[in-house]
């Protein structure tokens, strides 16, 4: 009987060190991030200059640089940082196709090297026709990527002034509205953890066409709370605003948004408190529309 015991102490130290052991090994394994690189920047400034512009974030601080295939290895950043950014002379290298692949060597605070995925730059390069001995410029690809850009800059500032609907609560009856708060100042972090600024001061219109005060003209400022873990966030502000013919009043707002769009834009929904204390008359504004600081001055630090 007194063999059994021991049998059984000695199988229950046993476990008791395999499941400890098996933890331990699970806490390193979850505390072991993998290092993740988001580019930015990728394109090659002027036709004749040759300056490869490139600027990426990784989710970790590291140190970098850049191997371009056939042209060499360069030097971004010395120092741990999770923003990279860099200009490449390249015009003394003589290109030889349209598309260059490169790789981000990342060195991580313990000294260990990641090589990133590989990307690629596109580039006019002059290649001669043996028919007719004639230099010509390949450059169909650049054009192309010039047109996205500006077809995409030319989307963005169209979905960055589009109205907003709203609803007005007022004397208890329901109105429809239209608003649109344009962000004029944004403050916020360059650094890659944070996705948006902390506050910005904004100007705006407010149209209700039913309303006490039909036409408003609105200033303010929101504070943004970031809620990494879903990316996205949660607004506090407070504003005036003034229809210019005596009729002013004070507004504080609360929101969320709820949804990325074109990977600028984020959907958000939001509610006004607006009073008027000339006239004590009140009314509560629901919206929903799209909100980014990309067009406003950004001031980082």
């Amino acid at each position: 009987m007194k063999s059994f015991r021991l049998f059984l102490i000695a199988s229950l130290i046993f476990i008791t060190n395999n499941f400890l052991f098996s933890q331990e090994e699970d806490v390193v394994e979850d505390s072991t991030e993998t290092l993740e690189v988001y580019l930015i920047d990728n394109y090659l400034q002027g036709e004749n200059e040759k300056i490869l512009v490139l600027s990426w974030m990784t989710n970790l601080p590291t140190k970098s640089k850049v191997k371009i295939e056939e042209i060499g290895t360069f030097n971004v950043s010395d120092t741990l940082t999770d923003f990279h950014q860099t200009k490449i002379d390249l015009s003394n290298v003589r290109f030889t196709k349209n598309e260059y692949m490169f790789k981000i060597i990342s060195e991580l605070e313990d000294g260990s090297s990641v090589e990133s995925e590989e990307y690629s730059f596109l580039v006019p390069f002059e290649e001669k026709d043996t028919s007719s001995t004639k230099s010509t410029i390949t450059s169909q690809q650049v054009k192309t990527s010039s047109s996205y850009y500006i077809y995409n800059f030319a989307l963005g500032i169209t979905l960055w002034l589009l109205p907003s609907p709203a609803l007005a609560f007022e004397n208890n009856k329901t109105k429809f509205a239209i608003l649109k708060d344009l962000p004029l100042v944004s403050i916020g972090s360059s650094s890659a953890y944070k996705t948006f600024p902390y506050v910005y001061f904004y100007a705006g219109y407010v149209y209700i066409p039913e309303g006490f005060v039909k036409n408003s003209f609105r200033l303010g400022t929101k504070y943004l709370y970031e809620l990494p873990e879903i990316k996205h966030f949660v607004s506090l502000g407070l504003g005036g605003f003034t229809n210019f013919k005596g009729s002013n009043g004070i507004n504080g707002e609360i929101g969320f948004s709820f949804l990325k769009v074109l990977k600028t834009f984020e959907m958000a929904a939001s509610y006004s408190y607006n009073y008027l204390p000339s006239s004590k008359n009140k009314f509560h504004l629901f919206s929903i529309g799209l909100f980014t600081s990309s067009f406003s001055i950004n001031l980082n630090y």
